[in-house]
């Protein structure tokens, strides 16, 4: 039993020294495996975030792309722009055009997002449970006594 809280607080001990080892830094990657793959340290959450933030960063400027090409061809073809329905009209054209543009050419990186948001919670699952576990374990020693 004391071998585990031990064990326990020398995992804590390890994970706050990795998480301020990654937070202090330029924010590159130099401590990274090769491969491109971080294990249990506070690393993989900064990727996914960054994972996260490429993803929506891509999705916005193709839907500013898609807006611009949509409101260049109602230019082109002497559209009426002034009533509200028709800019609402281009903005809804827009977004359809890029969501299915998104869905084509971003996979990679909505992969890359999807695969970071699932080790991240399994990861803050295994954490948790292990917490409610180490309760579990105290209430169990002072029933005992």
């Amino acid at each position: 039993m004391t071998e585990q809280i031990g064990d326990q607080k020398a995992a804590v001990g390890t994970a706050s020294r990795n998480r301020a080892s990654s937070n202090s830094g330029s924010g590159s990657m130099a401590g990274a495996p090769a491969g491109g793959t971080i294990g249990s340290t506070g690393a993989s959450g900064l990727q996914a975030r960054h994972a996260v933030l490429r993803y929506t960063t891509l999705r916005l400027v193709l839907f500013l792309v898609a807006l611009l090409l949509v409101w260049g061809v109602a230019v082109v073809f002497n559209m009426d722009l002034s009533s509200q329905l028709s800019k609402l009209t281009l903005l809804a054209v827009a977004l359809l055009l890029s969501s299915a543009a998104s869905f084509v050419v971003l996979s990679k990186y909505r992969d890359a997002m999807s695969a970071g948001i699932v080790a991240r919670t399994q990861r803050l699952g295994k954490k948790f449970d292990d917490a409610a576990s180490f309760e579990d374990e105290d209430e169990d020693e002072g029933e005992d006594e």
